[in-house]
């Protein structure tokens, strides 16, 4: 079998003007990278992964591991991970032949008349073959588009590990979040058992004529505020548990337990250098991918603009016998090569193109304001690690004053040195510092937290066997 010489030259031709495709850019204009935090760091390297660790915290890890095997918003990016994979695979499908195979038959009867007689004939037609078709990538433009679909599955496996680090920050805030509702009810109940213990000693006063009714009224008056302080307090607590059994893909019904104990913070933060953000943090890094994505787009779209090339051919057997159709006497075959080209679309491409470099400027701001947004959230999150620090210090010493201060004023009042509204107010001092501090002492965890996911540290260990958590890397690494 020989082809014809234009056919060979023809396809020779078009491997060659392959060569000659759009080239997309391979830097961009980025913001600037400052060599250093601003705010003093811890000398350590910052660690790549189970920063969660750092709390000591098991429950905690293994409510994380939990949440990353059940949360269904967490499952819901997965599934687009795999779904951005088979659209890549689809588009990159493109750049290779496509080739089908047929069977078909055919019977058919004549009559033709000859002579006045007229006569039936039987045909049979069988044939077997395959056909081909394909378009050469003359200017890259298939090849562009299976570039951007490729980055663009890399950018939705980079938004499931962002979705996977926010969800493991989300559980931890919650986890403090319920502790700290727990202790806030438990300082709430000690101070509604302690003032109703003062009632009843002012209520036997009262009796005995040794106190006014003023105080009684003022005693039961605090008494009754802070039941109803006890009551906010305890709904706190259920949404707070509501909250966490959401994350974890449990049915929020509020019966998670909970525990009167916020994790003392120790270790300082190893928080690296602001240039390590552009490989740790994965919205960062979807940026990245999204803005590369987008030029290649741009580079598939000034190629429309290219003539097309298209080869299809067929190649079978025909006969009227089914026995030859497994015999070469009987091979049929066809080649064809179409070049198409656009002469007048109304500017159509030409505005695509423009679209196209456009949605370029687009993704490099983004880019750049969210690699400044960053570089925020990490010098704000190390400034607050200090101050909050200096505010707990204060105020676990203003709380210890004013506890001292509320029993050595009901004393002075039980031997009638005080006025009752002065052992109300420290009364009131007491509370409201034990409240602050226990406050603080989560927002020092709420920053770390957020400290930590701004530096783009993982909250799991690389090891930990979750299950899902994996799945559609292992699909991309199956498929390369």
């Amino acid at each position: 079998m020989t082809f014809p010489a234009s056919i060979v030259t023809l396809l020779l031709c078009s491997l060659i003007l392959a060569g000659c495709s759009a080239v997309p850019r391979e830097e961009y204009p980025a913001a600037e990278i400052p060599a250093e935090w601003q705010q003093p760091t811890s000398n350590q390297q910052a660690k790549p992964s189970a920063w969660i660790q750092d709390f000591n915290d098991p429950l905690l890890e293994t409510l994380i591991q939990q949440a990353l095997a059940n949360n269904h918003d967490l499952k819901a990016s997965a599934a687009r991970v795999e779904a951005a994979l088979a659209q890549a695979r689809i588009v990159g499908a493109d750049l290779n032949p496509t080739v089908n195979g047929g069977v078909d038959a055919q019977r058919r009867r004549s009559n033709p008349e000859n002579n006045g007689v007229t006569n039936s004939n039987y045909n049979t037609d069988l044939g077997v073959g395959v056909d081909v078709s394909w378009e050469i990538d003359l200017w890259g433009r298939l090849s562009s588009r299976a570039r951007a679909a490729t980055l663009d599955f890399e950018v939705t496996e980079a938004e499931w590990r962002a979705a996977q680090l926010s969800l493991s920050a989300s559980v931890a805030r919650s986890w403090f979040n319920l502790a700290e509702a727990q202790l806030q009810l438990d300082l709430v109940e000690q101070r509604l058992s302690n003032l109703s213990d003062n009632l009843i000693t002012i209520e036997e006063d009262f009796k005995l004529g040794l106190r006014g009714a003023l105080d009684v009224y003022l005693a039961r008056a605090d008494v009754a505020g802070e039941q109803a302080r006890l009551a906010n307090r305890r709904s706190t607590l259920m949404s707070a548990k509501r909250t966490l059994e959401l994350l974890l893909g449990q049915y929020p019904e509020g019966l998670i337990s909970s525990r009167n104990t916020l994790t003392p913070l120790s270790s300082p933060i190893p928080s690296g250098l602001p240039s390590e953000l552009l490989q740790r943090r994965p919205d960062l890094i979807a940026n990245q991918k999204r803005l590369a994505s987008t030029n290649q787009l741009a580079a598939a779209a000034h190629a429309d603009r290219f003539p097309r090339l298209t080869l299809t051919g067929d190649i079978g057997t025909r006969s009227s016998e089914l026995s030859n159709l497994v015999s070469s006497d009987y091979l049929v075959w066809s080649v064809f090569g179409g070049l198409s080209a656009p002469l007048f679309d109304s500017g159509r491409l030409e505005a695509e193109e423009e679209r196209a470099v456009a949605n370029i400027k687009v993704a490099e701001a983004n880019y750049n304001q969210a690699l400044l947004t960053a570089f925020q959230e990490v010098e704000e999150g190390l400034v607050n690690e200090t101050l909050l620090q200096q505010q707990e210090a204060a105020l676990k010493t203003a709380s210890e004053e004013s506890i001292e201060a509320e029993n050595l004023a009901f004393d002075q009042y039980q031997n009638g040195l005080l006025e009752f509204i002065t052992v109300l107010e420290s009364q009131r001092r007491s509370f409201d510092a034990q409240s602050a501090e226990i406050d603080v002492r989560n927002q020092r965890l709420q920053n770390r937290i957020n400290l930590y996911l701004a530096l783009g540290g993982a909250f799991v260990d690389d090891s930990m066997n979750i299950q899902g958590a994996n799945s559609p890397t292992d699909a991309h690494n199956t498929e390369h």
